[in-house]
């Protein structure tokens, strides 16, 4: 079950779940897969389901191991970034396409970096990471920022360029760990809807909606996983100012502040648009969704401008 706020019991339960579905997969077709663990489990049983039998054993895994760690390139995971091309709308601007790359040391000292921020800002939201991400791929190309794939859950995809500064002033690894919030939390919701759904069946029925974060119409599905992931990144930013607030010298505030709040205004108001839509179909929401929906509401409610 969802919890807005970050909730590692509650992860746990539902990644234990996740990881029974795949091996019951794996075992209802006599497939062996005693070494696979995390992303690379998930991905065989796709296969398996997809019978995408070749691939079944082709998940090499190449991370370092621990959560929320950094991953190169491997078949699994590029057959991730394939799909997640293929889902782009008409008319998406592909131009550079979109690559796994390997992670320098100087990427690696930046995930770091974006990591001991959570651990200040928000070590509850850092340990829920580490239960639901156990792997970092990094993306090279300008055709996708960033994606989640339940074939491979467990790792969350993320272009290198957020790694570094923007041109408005967030630091790289403020920027990244927005990211890493962000995909997790897709992540945190892809598990829990196995146990406990957000929508009825209704929702099947409604047309795609516009949302803040996406310019192609998107289902309610989709939507409500975005106004989830908006409010834990209002959140993160809120959370950040503060540290920042108490902690930075003078310097530090003329930079970066102003940018962390322009950043914490923009989400909260696209939170608020999506809780917004979603409140226009709430028949369409079972009593779960709505209560998650309720926690929206208060943890943004600190953010209000």
């Amino acid at each position: 079950m969802l919890r807005v706020a970050p909730d590692a019991q509650a992860a746990r339960r539902d990644e234990e779940a996740v990881r029974r579905v795949a091996e019951g997969v794996l075992a209802a077709a006599g497939v062996r897969a005693a070494a696979a663990a995390g992303p690379a489990l998930v991905a065989a049983a796709f296969a398996v389901q997809t019978a995408n039998l070749p691939n079944v054993t082709a998940g090499t895994d190449t991370a370092t191991g621990e959560p929320l760690g950094p991953v190169g390139p491997a078949p699994h995971l590029a057959r991730s970034v394939e799909r997640a091309l293929a889902a782009r709308p008409r008319g998406a601007d592909l131009t550079g396409g979109s690559r796994l790359v390997g992670w320098e040391r100087a990427e690696r000292a930046v995930l770091d970096d974006s990591r001991d921020r959570l651990a200040a800002a928000w070590p509850e939201m850092l340990t829920e990471l580490r239960i639901c991400v156990a792997q970092v791929a990094l993306l090279e190309g300008r055709a996708i920022d960033g994606f989640t794939d339940f074939a491979t859950h467990g790792a969350v995809y993320v272009n290198r360029a957020r790694l570094g500064a923007s041109p408005r002033g967030l630091p790289g690894p403020v920027r990244f760990a927005e990211a890493l919030v962000h995909e997790g939390t897709h992540t945190r919701c892809n598990a829990a809807q196995l146990s406990s759904s957000f929508l009825t069946s209704a929702a099947d029925g409604v047309d795609p909606v516009r949302t803040p974060l996406r310019a192609d119409p998107r289902p309610l599905a989709g939507l409500f996983q975005q106004a989830v992931v908006l409010t834990r990144c209002t959140e993160l930013y809120r959370r950040l100012l503060d540290a920042e607030r108490t902690t930075a010298t003078p310097a530090e505030h003329t930079t970066a502040t102003p940018a962390l709040a322009a950043r914490r205004d923009r989400l909260s108001s696209d939170a608020r648009q999506a809780i917004g839509t979603l409140r226009q179909h709430g028949g369409s929401l079972t009593a779960h969704g709505l209560a998650v929906l309720g926690e929206c509401d208060d943890l943004l409610r600190p953010t209000a401008v």
